[in-house]
């Protein structure tokens, strides 16, 4: 699978028109709500558009959460991101809009389903997946670490127009795939695995601030960019890291070199995406996010 199909997916979500729901004329008469798909993949993304003016923000909730937004004054709309986890059970579920001022209140239906994303097999060394007591004991250390990163990109937008791809190199491992390892059935892929060279230039898809900058048992050496309004990005298998915990960095922005650090079988960059906690097809996000107004 090659880069060729990064240029597809855009063309194919940028061409894909808006399903829009009827606007509830009897409250918020300018608003014109928009979806960019009425169905939702677990581990897709969806754009919600609000055509109103910006001082009516609306208040999107999705699955229990708030949706950060951001504004357009190009179009004067308001956008946010929706998503499923690659785990989330489907089935129809109701997104709240609201906007107070005028009295606008309406459910709209998202139909969460099921998307078969296929199966990967890797051969690893057997210290790599058969973990000893100590490796074991890092491993969970680390992973509470990492769990506890996700609440952090609950704050305001720091991104800013289209997301950029982190590498110029071919897509080597599709997100979501089952893993099968060493013939034993692991956790599926979180992530965008891609093709490069060790010390090619890897860079931040947007703006943000790093939340973590690590050597993990599995990851390697990586890189968590928290770029506000619920993304979270990840950058694994590093070869040297060029940022620290707490810089303010820039979209396209050289975090890091692509290397094979960690659990891997080569050279190549995983590239993860997280949206409101929730583990998302990255792919999905930059074709989305085309339209957005920088």
């Amino acid at each position: 699978m090659r880069r060729t199909l990064v240029g597809f997916a855009l063309s194919f979500f940028s061409a894909l028109l808006l399903f829009t729901f009827p606007a509830n004329t009897g409250a918020l008469s300018k608003a014109d709500v928009s979806f960019s798909s009425d169905t939702l993949d677990r581990g897709g993304v969806i754009l919600v558009t609000v055509k109103t003016n910006e001082q009516k923000k609306p208040r999107i909730t999705w699955l229990q959460k708030k949706v950060p937004l951001v504004y357009s004054t190009s179009d004067e709309s308001w956008s946010g991101f929706i998503s499923a986890d690659l785990h989330q059970e489907t089935g129809l579920y109701d997104c709240m809009i609201r906007e107070t001022s005028s009295g606008f209140q309406e459910r709209y239906p998202i139909r969460i389903r099921l998307k078969d994303y296929g199966v990967r097999r890797l051969k690893l060394p057997k210290t790599k997946v058969e973990l000893d007591a100590h490796s074991l004991k890092r491993v969970k250390n680390e992973a509470a670490v990492i769990h506890s990163l996700w609440p952090a990109g609950d704050t305001s937008p720091k991104w800013k127009g289209h997301f950029v791809m982190p590498v110029d190199g071919d897509i080597v491992g599709t997100f979501g795939k089952k893993s099968i390892i060493n013939q034993l059935h692991r956790s599926p892929h979180t992530g965008v695995d891609l093709a490069g060279k060790k010390g090619d230039p890897v860079v931040a898809i947007n703006h943000g601030r790093v939340l973590l900058a690590a050597d993990h048992f599995f990851s390697g050496k990586s890189v968590y960019v928290n770029h506000g309004g619920g993304i979270i990005s990840m950058y694994f298998h590093l070869d040297k890291i060029l940022v620290n915990k707490g810089d303010d960095i820039h979209k396209g922005e050289v975090i890091g070199l692509l290397g094979a650090t960690g659990r891997v079988t080569g050279p190549h960059l995983h590239w993860g995406v997280r949206i409101n906690g929730n583990r998302v097809d990255p792919l999905t996000l930059i074709a989305l996010s085309g339209t957005l107004e920088e």
